[in-house]
C-alpha cells in the first residue's frame, strides 16, 4: 500500500510538472506574434534561443555529453523550432496549435519503436479528443501549405518528445538533455540566419528562458514520472493557457467555440489521467 501511495504521488507530481510546462509554452504564440510585428526574423529567433539556452544550461549541467544521440537531439530540436516558429505567422496561433497537437498520435507511434512504450486505447481516445477540441476552436479549412507546415510542426514536435524519452532511457538527466538540444541545434540553425535585429534578439532570449530552459525542465521531469504519450497529451493545455493569457493581457474573452474546445481538451486530459 505504501508503494502504491508513493507511486500515485509521483504521478501526481508529474502531472503538475507537465501543466507548468504547458503554461510557459502557452506564452510562445503571444510573444512570437508580438516580436514578429516589431520585425523579428524566425531563423534569428531560433539561433538566439539555442545560444542563450545553451549558455544557461551549461552552468547547471553536470557533464557535457558528446555522442551521436546528443547531436541527433540537436538536429531534431532545430527542425522542430525552425518549423514551428516559421509556421506561426503563416497558419496563425489557432491553426498552428491544432496541427502541432497531432503530436500525441505521432508520439504513440515513435515511442513504440524507440522505447517500446505501450499505447492504450484511452491514450488514443485522449489524443483524438484533443484534436477535436482544437479544431472546434479553429473551425476553418486550411490551405495545403498551411496544412503541410502545421503537420510538419506536429511531426517534428513528436520527434523531439520521443527522442528525448530515448535519451532518458540512455541515463541522460534533464539538464543534459536540455543542453544537448540547445547546443547541438546551433550548427543546424546557424546557416539559415540572414538578419540580426533587436526584436529577433529579444524574442530569442525570451524563447530561451520561457520556452526552453524553464518549461523543458518541468517537461522532462514530468515525462520521467509518467510517459512520453501522456506528457504530450497533458501539455496540450498549452493553447488553453494561451487563451487565458490573451484574456488577461488583451481583454479577449472566450467565444462559444473556444469554451467548448477548452472543455474537450480538459476532458481528454482527465481520460488520460484515469489510465494511471
Amino acid at each position: 500500500m505504501e508503494y502504491c501511495f508513493i507511486n500515485e504521488m509521483r504521478i501526481t507530481n508529474g502531472y503538475t510538472d507537465l501543466t507548468l510546462a504547458a503554461f510557459f509554452w502557452g506564452t510562445i504564440g503571444i510573444a512570437v506574434d508580438y516580436f514578429y510585428l516589431l520585425g523579428g526574423n524566425p531563423f534569428t529567433m531560433v539561433i538566439i534561443r539555442s545560444v542563450v539556452s545553451a549558455v544557461i544550461s551549461l552552468f547547471i549541467v553536470k557533464r557535457v555529453i558528446i555522442n551521436k544521440y546528443a547531436i541527433i537531439m540537436g538536429l531534431v530540436s532545430s527542425l522542430f523550432y525552425l518549423t514551428y516558429i516559421y509556421t506561426i505567422p503563416i497558419d496563425g496561433p489557432s491553426l498552428s496549435a491544432v496541427l502541432l497537437y497531432t503530436a500525441p498520435l505521432w508520439v504513440s507511434l515513435f515511442s513504440h519503436f524507440l522505447v517500446k512504450e505501450r499505447t492504450t486505447r484511452g491514450k488514443v481516445i485522449s489524443s483524438l479528443m484533443i484534436l477535436a477540441g482544437l479544431y472546434i476552436m479553429y473551425l476553418g479549412i486550411p490551405t495545403l501549405l498551411e496544412f503541410l507546415l502545421g503537420l510538419a510542426s506536429g511531426l517534428t514536435y513528436a520527434g523531439l518528445i520521443s527522442f528525448s524519452r530515448l535519451l532518458q532511457y540512455k541515463n541522460m538527466d534533464d539538464w543534459e538533455i536540455i543542453f544537448a538540444q540547445s547546443f547541438w541545434s546551433i550548427p543546424f540553425s546557424l546557416p539559415l540566419v540572414r538578419l540580426f535585429n533587436l526584436p529577433s534578439v529579444y524574442s530569442g532570449i525570451y524563447l530561451a528562458i520561457f520556452a526552453t530552459v524553464v518549461p523543458y525542465f518541468f517537461f522532462y521531469r514530468g515525462m520521467k514520472k509518467t510517459d512520453s504519450i501522456t506528457a504530450s497529451i497533458v501539455t496540450a493545455l498549452e493553447p488553453v493557457f494561451t487563451i487565458i493569457l490573451s484574456m488577461i493581457i488583451f481583454r479577449e474573452f472566450l467565444n462559444l467555440y473556444e469554451a467548448l474546445g477548452s472543455i474537450m481538451i480538459l476532458s481528454a486530459i482527465l481520460v488520460s489521467i484515469k489510465q494511471h
